[in-house]
């Protein structure tokens, strides 16, 4: 099930920044009675918002290692997502659109895999991992776009057997959400984008790429619950 606090027809600074946007995630979560029991973020931006999310709720946080795939002439631009365990999500239309060979994705896939495991070793080193077996899941992100990202990480969670799992976002465009709907229980999001261009920081008044470090320090902070560990 879909539960927007808002639909919107334009993008606006919903949020001051993401620790603003993860309180007010929480207090959308609580009001629709989620079933919460772990969290589990994806870096960078999405700690910040799970962070907050966890203190407030006093759920367990954890991360899970997802990437996209960059295409290869415009690194900026993703045809996928791919995780740390493999699981892999495909933009086909991109594929053929910018004629990209299974030899050119493997490729790809093989050296996204290869920064997600240097990823593992510098965020999850030495922490206890939570397992999400019989759990119900909340995947959080500081946004959506085409939400590709976030499909393979509900793949990733799948084969660990959680009893369900949900997303909660900031803000998306609404036709990502409907995208991604059939794949999870419920979807949480305070501001959907009904059309037009998107970008998840047109909706922060204060919005930056957060480093490794900012990362690891979120990490190190020891959100409400549990220490983090790794998806």
């Amino acid at each position: 099930m879909v539960h927007l606090k808002e639909v919107v027809d334009a993008p606006y600074p919903a949020f001051e920044n993401r620790q603003e946007a993860g309180w007010a995630l929480a207090e959308f979560l609580m009001e629709k009675d989620a079933s919460v029991d772990v969290i589990f973020a994806v870096p960078s931006g999405g700690v910040a918002v799970g962070r907050a999310v966890a203190e407030r709720l006093g759920a367990p946080f954890d991360l899970i290692l997802v990437r996209k795939l960059p295409l290869p002439m415009e690194p900026e631009a993703g045809f996928g997502a791919v995780t740390l365990h493999g699981e892999v999500e495909l933009n086909d239309a991109l594929v053929r659109a910018w004629g990209l060979s299974g030899e050119d994705i493997r490729q790809v896939i093989a050296r996204v895999t290869g920064e997600l495991r240097q990823r593992e070793h510098r965020f999850l080193a030495g922490r206890e991992r939570l397992d999400p077996a019989g759990k119900g899941v909340l995947l959080v992100d500081d946004g959506l776009a085409s939400g590709f990202t976030m499909k393979v990480a509900v793949k990733g969670l799948q084969r660990r057997e959680p009893l369900s799992i949900s997303i909660g976002v900031p803000d998306a465009p609404l036709a990502t959400i409907r995208s991604i709907e059939p794949f999870v229980d419920d979807i949480y999001c305070l501001a959907a984008q009904r059309w037009g261009g998107f970008a998840v920081a047109s909706f922060y008044k204060h919005w930056h790429d957060l480093t490794d470090d900012e990362v690891l320090a979120l990490l190190r902070a020891g959100p409400a619950g549990s220490q983090p560990g790794g998806g």
